[in-house]
């Protein structure tokens, strides 16, 4: 029996999050909600992590850029990663292992340099751990993977939710990076204990391998990009507690825009909700010119529930087109890109935010960059992504067999 299609918009969400629940692989969605909320613990202290040391702004954007970068290196590397380790879950288990010993050492030491190279090494093994886990929770049919998809997204906001409110409580540096170890050694039982191990396919011959997604790798890089900048300027622009809830505010609204996403996404098609979405998204930043963070607390969270809105509807396309092969090794490389992608945004938009703070004031620090960067991305999604709804391969693709020839229909 077909499901009624006149449904209201509340009543569509409550239930794509109900399919969401049934649908997706559950230990791994779990392991990946407390991987990422390790990365989300240490933003609200990151300036008094830095200041432990004497450094400033500085300090602060290249311990940010120091965790993507090393992300970048392990996005780069992951599917060949997964088919040296044999299985995700084992790629899983040695990323959160390694990534536990070394958020432990970052605790006992206090030199920023030592800091640095350890925030580059953990960076890697995250996102080894996130490329693995998201490939296994995605596996299913084409509407599945899509869909799939859509709740590994939001697995990874509310990760980054969770770990903002538990990050905003700490006072010193030492504790919340012994609490992101926890986070990250609860996920690694969550995967030892529930995530059954899934081979990756044979490589294909090199010729024949799909080229990676570029439209995808645009919309992650800028959507990282200012929520780089905004992890790095706002902690220098009011308290922890205000930061850990603008930004709260941010990630939540990214949450419900992914779930409302999942219901209008197939019919509006990738690239028109693609564009559209970077549309809002320039406004957003735009607008952020305006507001001070410091001043009304009301203004601000009204700010980040329209830009987290809008980077949400961004981060569902990208996912979406991400994840279209049906072997478990073209996952990983979708997403590999991916979070290759916004990786090297996320460390641009930090190191971008950290040296115009002395240059301009406020939210102008995301604001100016930001809205140039979202532009360009928006000009070359619209480019690359062909205008069909239900067949929109990007330069290539992802899926795992050409598309069959379009039969002329007789007359």
């Amino acid at each position: 029996m077909t499901e009624p299609t006149a449904r209201g918009p509340v009543a569509r969400m409550l239930g794509v999050a109900g399919t969401a629940v049934r649908e997706v692989r559950p230990a791994a969605t779990l392991a990946l909600l407390f991987t990422v909320a390790s990365t989300g613990v240490i933003i609200p202290v990151l300036r008094l992590l830095v200041e432990q040391s004497g450094h400033g702004t500085g300090g602060a954007a290249l311990f940010t850029a120091a965790h993507v970068a090393g992300g970048v290196v392990g996005a780069a590397f992951g599917a060949r990663a997964l088919r040296r380790a044999g299985s995700a879950r084992r790629l899983a288990v040695v990323s959160l292992i390694a990534s536990v010993a070394v958020t432990l050492a970052m605790a006992a030491v206090v030199s920023l340099e030592l800091r640095l190279a350890l925030r580059f090494l953990d960076g890697g093994c995250h996102l080894l751990a996130i490329t693995a886990l998201v490939a296994t929770a995605t596996a299913g049919e084409l509407e599945q993977r899509a869909r799939r998809a859509v709740t590994a997204g939001q697995t990874i906001v509310l990760g980054i939710i969770g770990g903002l409110g538990i990050g905003g409580r700490f006072g010193q540096p030492a504790a919340a990076l012994v609490m992101a170890a926890v986070m990250s050694a609860v996920a690694l039982v969550v995967v030892l204990v529930g995530v059954a191990a899934e081979r990756p396919e044979p490589a294909p011959a090199r010729g024949s391998r799909d080229r990676g997604p570029i439209a995808p790798g645009l919309l992650a890089f800028c959507e990282r990009f200012s929520f780089g900048s905004m992890t790095v300027a706002m902690p220098f622009l009011a308290a922890p507690p205000h930061v850990g809830l603008v930004l709260g505010m941010f990630m939540t609204a990214s949450f419900f825009a992914m779930l409302a996403a999942w219901g209008y996404a197939p019919g509006l098609g990738p690239r028109k909700l693609a564009v559209r979405s970077s549309l809002a998204f320039t406004f957003a930043l735009a607008a952020a010119a305006a507001v001070d963070v410091a001043g009304s607390a009301g203004a601000a969270v009204a700010w980040a529930l329209v830009a987290g809105a809008a980077a949400g509807s961004l981060y569902v396309s990208a996912l979406v087109l991400a994840t279209r092969s049906a072997d478990l090794e073209g996952r990983a490389r979708g997403m590999a890109t991916v979070h290759a992608a916004g990786s090297a945004g996320h460390a641009l938009g930090a190191l971008s935010a950290g040296t115009l703070m002395s240059a301009l004031p406020g939210m102008l620090v995301i604001a100016v960059p930001g809205v140039a960067v979202i532009v360009a991305a928006t000009i070359g999604v619209w480019l690359t992504v062909p205008d069909a709804v239900n067949d929109c391969p990007v330069i290539g693709g992802l899926d795992a067999a050409p598309a069959p020839a379009r039969r002329t229909p007789p007359t």
